[in-house]
């Protein structure tokens, strides 16, 4: 009986030890991120996040992070597949290239990032993919604006439903 008990011990205790190695998030990752699976951890420090939609089984979010900051090309997809935002960070600030699409996968507006801000004139576009115009960020129509606004919100909220 002892033996059992013993046995027992020992498999609980190797599976802990491999289910604990198998992911790492710090505390911001987990508060931000609290739905991701660990993708994978590279020698090179990189480690990519992945989660995805259970509906579909298609990517929802990829991200990655570079020495514990967020560092490259993050993307988000809307539940049918198509990419909803992409945008990159350099050393944990939003830096270079800003793209949001609509759900049909037609680009809705792009620009520059510099430090976490928008700079520089970004182009936006209508559902069918014309260019409507181009313009500093905050003089972009309202209209432009609230559908990319609207867009996240229906992301997060298929996150957060389990979808």
């Amino acid at each position: 009986m002892r033996k059992k008990i013993r046995m027992l011990l020992l498999i609980i205790g190797v599976l802990t030890l491999f289910s604990a190695c198998s992911s790492v998030y710090t505390d911001e990752e987990m508060t931000a991120r609290e739905m991701m699976i660990v993708l994978s951890k590279t020698t090179s420090s990189t480690t990519s996040f992945e989660k995805r939609w259970k509906t579909t089984n298609k990517a929802a979010i990829v991200d990655t992070f570079k020495n514990g900051e967020r560092d490259g090309e993050f993307k988000r997809y809307y539940l049918n597949g198509n990419l909803l935002m992409r945008y990159y960070f350099k050393a944990g600030n939003v830096e270079g290239p800003w793209e949001d699409y609509y759900p049909n996968g037609k680009v809705l507006m792009s620009g520059q990032m510099k430090a976490n801000k928008e700079v520089g004139n970004w182009k936006y576009y209508n559902e069918n993919g014309n260019l409507l115009g181009e313009a500093p960020y905050e003089q972009i129509p309202k209209a432009i604006r609230d559908a990319k606004e609207k867009n996240i919100d229906q992301f997060w909220k298929d996150i957060k439903d389990g979808k």
